[in-house]
């Protein structure tokens, strides 16, 4: 499993490219949500790294990477691992893709200006605004019932999207309620919808529609607040489309980076 050093401690990634033409196709990174890992990322990451090359991360303390023991926070904390992990790749012309509290990460990275600029971002199950009042309850179901296989990314075969996603949801990792604590504290202090406007990059906001934790409704809300936004409700989900519609997810994050391809 490849890692890199960050503050001393081993930051876990997976960087995945089956492409023939290495020249062809955006980079995609994939950032999990809280009490979660890369791993929920597994279906898209065997999928895309077909036509993209893919790369996901495991914030400190979450998956196989360690705890630097620092205090939660996402727009400085979490924003600092995914800009190391950028520099430490050497990556350009790239697609920040960021699930529930990851994309208030990917959010706090695009408002910065000491970091190597994405192209484009997607916004899965996420809100400028993750204040505990109005997403705690359904951000503690989410890091319970994360759907985190136990593979390893780079062995899994193609034949593993045949799996029942019964079975991928029954394979999951183990609850550890500090970590969970963390993120819940670290969602807590996000806010930075006063600051939407500032992010002039395109960006594709999806949200399952029996989404209890960030319902369309807010989802839309997003959408209006982004300069150059669209947005996708995924049917037959909830708060990981990813994982309970992949098929269909997949198709409308692809549609979308054509257009982005094509058009910035």
């Amino acid at each position: 499993m490849p890692f890199f050093e960050y503050q001393n401690a081993k930051m876990h990634y997976v960087d995945l490219d089956q492409r023939d033409d290495k020249n062809k196709g955006l980079t995609l990174v994939f950032l999990h949500g809280a009490g979660s890992s890369l791993m929920i990322w597994t279906l898209q990451l065997l999928e895309f790294r077909k036509h993209h090359r893919v790369i996901a991360l495991d914030l400190y303390d979450h998956g196989d990477s360690e705890d630097i023991n620092h205090p939660p926070d996402i727009e400085e904390g979490f924003t600092g691992q995914l800009a190391a992990l950028v520099e430490y790749l050497d990556i350009d012309d790239f697609v920040l893709v960021g699930h529930s509290m990851g994309g208030g990460v990917v959010m706090s990275y695009a408002l910065r200006d000491d970091v190597r600029p994405p192209r484009a971002l997607t916004l899965v199950g996420t809100s400028s605004d993750l204040d505990l009042s109005k997403v705690g309850p359904g951000l503690i179901i989410e890091a319970l019932e994360d759907h985190t296989p136990k593979y390893d990314i780079e062995e899994i075969s193609a034949d593993f999207k045949t799996f029942s996603l019964v079975n991928f949801q029954e394979n999951v990792t183990k609850f550890h309620p500090a970590t969970i604590l963390k993120d819940l504290q670290a969602c807590h202090d996000f806010d930075v919808t006063e600051r939407l406007g500032e992010i002039g990059i395109p960006s594709f906001v999806m949200v399952g529609e029996d989404d209890d934790i960030i319902p369309p409704h807010v989802a839309k809300k997003l959408e209006i607040a982004l300069p150059r936004a669209e947005i996708a409700v995924v049917r037959g989900s909830d708060h990981t489309p990813m994982v309970e519609a992949p098929d269909s997810f997949n198709k409308l994050l692809e549609k979308w980076l054509i257009w982005v391809e094509k058009n910035t």
